[in-house]
């Protein structure tokens, strides 16, 4: 009798054991989903706020400004310069003038955009062609 017992407590364990494989199989992809995406929308927003950062250095770099065309110069070489190591390619920077013909008279705007690739392939479906398409805008009134 106790043999019987003790078979059917080692048969319904090992009929169980399958149960804990097919919930790991099912949650496992979700819950890789949910870590990768937070990891990648927390990557898009410190690059966010590092560009949003860079644009105002650049402003603020141009708002002292002795000519145009020195000026566009010094706000680009400003916002590139700070560009960290760790991100590849180039940051696109425009600067424009409200008033180009006396630009002391007016504002400076400043506008740099970068696309940032995807951290992982997981989570490349967020996008539209695969890349985050960053912009930040900046005016200052020239001094």
């Amino acid at each position: 009798m106790k043999k019987i017992l003790l078979k059917r407590k080692l048969t319904r364990k090992r009929r169980e054991g399958g149960q804990s494989a097919v919930e790991l199989a099912l949650t496992l992809p979700l819950l890789l989903l949910l870590i990768f995406g937070m990891l990648e929308m927390g990557w898009v927003a410190s690059t966010k706020l590092l560009l949003d950062n860079v644009t105002r250095e650049g402003v603020r770099s141009g708002i002292i400004a002795t000519s145009t065309s020195a000026n566009t110069a010094d706000v680009i070489e400003r916002i590139n310069g700070m560009k960290p190591d760790y991100l590849p390619g180039t940051f696109s920077v425009t600067v424009t003038y409200s008033t180009p013909s006396s630009f002391r008279d007016g504002d400076i705007t400043v506008v740099t955009t970068y696309n940032l690739a995807p951290l992982t392939p997981l989570t490349g479906f967020l996008t539209e062609d695969g890349t985050f398409h960053l912009r930040s805008e900046c005016t200052m009134k020239m001094s």
